[in-house]
């Protein structure tokens, strides 16, 4: 299970280093196979706005665009993703980034346009596992911050046991810090929104052997949004 520090301080106050983190909970019988730290390996990786999303006069499949980052003139950018728009907030990686796998991004030039930098995917930055399209951000994301600061984190690798399953979520293993470290558990608010509508508007059921199944307990869910 993938562990996230920042979405687990959510729900417990973590002083522990991630080292001093994982060895406890691997006392406790949830080892931790591994730490990542996210936003280590992005350098000169910044938070930039497209301008303009224009066909490349060279290249069917390309795009050039320009992008700002707060400062100096916009860029001019060669991208072979279909995803972009003007107005979208990306990540940009300047001449002289490295991003993970010690991939070196230069200036150079593609169908005679030279491409100051490049747009990522989250693929290329370890992010998601989305390769075909850049990574886009939110819309409030600040232009010109590196993106280390808004998307760096430290990430643990807990191997949770079959017989844990309390402990495969957030609030299971923030539980089990609590109890570590002594810290003070917060429990999110989990309480529905219920609606106007009887349940028995919406649900039937019709138990066939009340000696087998002397309980059986229904409700209505709606409104679920998917969402990353």
């Amino acid at each position: 299970m993938k562990v996230p520090l920042s979405w687990l301080r959510d729900y417990v106050d973590i002083d522990l280093a991630p080292e001093e983190l994982a060895e406890r909970l691997t006392l406790l019988g949830m080892e931790v196979q591994s730490i990542e730290r996210w936003g280590s390996d992005w350098q000169n990786v910044v938070i930039g706005e497209l301008l303009t999303v224009e066909k490349h006069p060279r290249a069917d499949r390309l795009s050039l665009t320009t992008v700002t980052i707060g400062q100096g003139e916009p860029l001019e950018i060669v991208c072979g993703a279909t995803n972009i728009a003007p107005g979208q907030r990306v990540p940009v990686a300047l001449p002289g980034a490295v991003l993970p796998g010690d991939r070196r991004i230069e200036r150079t030039e593609k169908m005679g346009v030279v491409s100051n930098g490049m747009l990522c995917s989250g693929d290329e930055l370890g992010l998601t596992s989305d390769a075909e399209g850049i990574l886009i951000l939110p819309a409030d994301a600040p232009i010109g911050r590196p993106l280390a600061e808004l998307y760096g984190d430290v990430i643990l690798d807990v191997d949770v046991k079959p017989n844990r399953g309390d402990a495969l979520s957030m609030v299971g293993l923030a539980r089990e810090v609590a109890a570590a470290t002594g810290a003070t558990l917060r429990w999110p608010e989990t309480d529905p929104q219920e609606g106007r509508e009887p349940v028995g508007e919406l649900l039937a059921v019709d138990v066939k052997d009340p000696e087998l199944a002397p309980r059986f307990v229904g409700r209505w869910v709606s409104g679920v949004r998917l969402g990353p």
